[in-house]
Formats: C-alpha cells, sequence, structure tokens
C-alpha cells in the first residue's frame, strides 16, 4: 500500500491585520476546534474519522495558507471549521480569522485551496 498523504490545512484571513502572535493564537484555536470535533461521534465530518485517526498516527502534518476574506467565507459555507474572533485585542469581534480543513488527502485539498498560497510571515 503507498503512503498517504494527509495533511491539514489552515487558511488565514489576508484582509485582517494580525500580529504574528494573534495569527499563531487564532491557527491554534482552528486546530483545538477541529481536533475535538474531529474526535467527537457527532462530528459534520464523521466519515472522514479514519484519515483523522491516520493523521495522528502520522504526525500530524499541517500547512498554512493565507485567503482573503471572501475565500474564507466561500469555505465557511462548504461547512469547514471557521474561527471568528472575540475582540478582546486586536481585531473587531466577529472577524473571521482562520478556515481549517479537516485531515485529508493532499491532493484532495488541492481541489479545494490549491490556488492559495503559503502563508510565509
Amino acid at each position: 500500500m503507498d503512503k498517504r498523504d494527509l495533511v491539514q490545512y489552515f487558511i488565514v484571513n489576508k484582509d485582517l491585520t494580525m500580529s504574528k502572535g494573534k495569527t499563531a493564537a487564532q491557527v491554534a484555536h482552528a486546530a483545538t476546534v477541529s481536533t475535538i470535533n474531529l474526535m467527537s461521534s457527532q462530528s459534520a465530518f464523521s466519515e472522514r474519522h479514519d484519515d483523522f485517526v491516520e493523521w495522528i498516527q502520522t504526525g500530524m502534518k499541517k500547512i498554512i495558507l493565507k485567503g482573503k476574506q471572501a475565500e474564507l467565507e466561500k469555505l465557511e459555507q462548504r461547512g469547514f471549521f471557521s474561527i471568528h474572533d472575540s475582540g478582546l485585542t486586536e481585531i473587531k469581534s466577529g472577524s473571521l480569522t482562520v478556515i481549517a480543513l479537516p485531515p485529508m488527502e493532499k491532493s484532495e485539498a488541492k481541489e479545494i485551496v490549491g490556488h492559495l498560497t503559503l502563508l510565509k510571515n
């Protein structure tokens, strides 16, 4: 059997001005929320449970991308995990900061987010 390339993608809203620390916290929120959800028997992505378990067992590969507000909104409408800020520090309450996809084959994810670029700084 060929080794599967399972990856979890996070898309950061590049239309918001967030410090590196704020961005890291928002991605951490997305990682936590998605993991808790995927561990639940009530997960919106229950069909991906086996992928989730294999992803955990093979190093939990993650890739962070950047996208515009409208791109994140489209992903949110598709039911992917979304993080909205509480507005206590740097940005307005309710701002859509990060979208997380469940772990999936890299080739499958490319069909969803392949047009986006890496978040580098």
